[in-house]
């Protein structure tokens, strides 16, 4: 990835309150509570765009002149889900993904299920195009306030391990990076608080760089009540 990616998804930009990890991730405290769930990506996982407010798609980065994700442009819905027999994903032995949203079956491995996702990478495999796909779940949201979005991200074994390179989990809302992660075998929690408006975009990115596999990306999101 290049420097300017490194920079650019290694802030934590103004937008988000505070950002809480795992007790081993030294995370903080904060005096808001949740009070709903109002979004789930797994719960409400199906196989219709736009239901509940999900859609799935991707980011082509290969062909972006300016090589930063455009919330409003370089999102593209699939158009395929289902079962995808030539990739093998859906009916792999070693996890499972259920059905399956996907860009090409048997061309690329771009694609996302209820608790994951497949980026596609920059480097040919085999018969596989070589085309740098960015995995992204998006979320609108139908009211104003601060949430919490939290969940689990992860590189799913018995690859994980063996993973060379940088494979990152990034959430941003309108175009603003709130969480950027990179991911390992173990998998880590997160929770960040941030403000959204009616019709926020949300997003949920899968980056390879270079490496990709597949991957467990949660997100559950929950209404926070402030106190004095």
């Amino acid at each position: 990835m290049s420097a300017n990616h490194n920079s650019l998804y290694a802030k934590l930009m103004t937008l988000a309150v505070i950002v809480l990890f795992s007790p081993c991730c030294h995370g903080q405290s904060t005096s808001e509570e949740s009070v709903g769930v109002i979004a789930d990506s797994v719960v409400e996982f199906s196989g219709e765009q736009g239901n509940g407010g999900w859609y799935y798609g991707y980011w082509d980065r290969a062909i972006d002149s300016d090589d930063k994700f455009d919330p409003s442009s370089d999102f593209k819905v699939f158009k395929h889900f289902g079962t995808d027999v030539r990739n093998g994903l859906r009916g792999h032995e070693a996890f499972k993904t259920g059905d399956l949203w996907y860009l090409e079956d048997g061309r690329f491995y771009t694609s996302i299920w209820a608790n994951g996702g497949h980026a596609n990478s920059a480097v040919q495999l085999g018969d596989y195009s070589g085309a740098e796909h960015w995995s992204v779940r998006r979320w609108v949201s139908n009211s104003s306030g601060t949430v919490t979005i939290s969940g689990r991200v992860g590189k799913v074994m018995p690859w994980g391990a063996n993973w060379g390179g940088e494979c990152q989990a990034i959430i941003m809302v309108d175009g603003v990076t709130v969480l950027s992660t990179v991911m390992d075998e173990h998998g880590i929690d997160y929770t960040v608080a941030v403000k959204i408006q009616n019709k926020s975009r949300v997003d949920f990115l899968i980056a390879p760089n270079p490496s990709i596999g597949v991957v467990t990306f949660t997100a559950t999101i929950r209404k926070r009540a402030l106190h004095p």
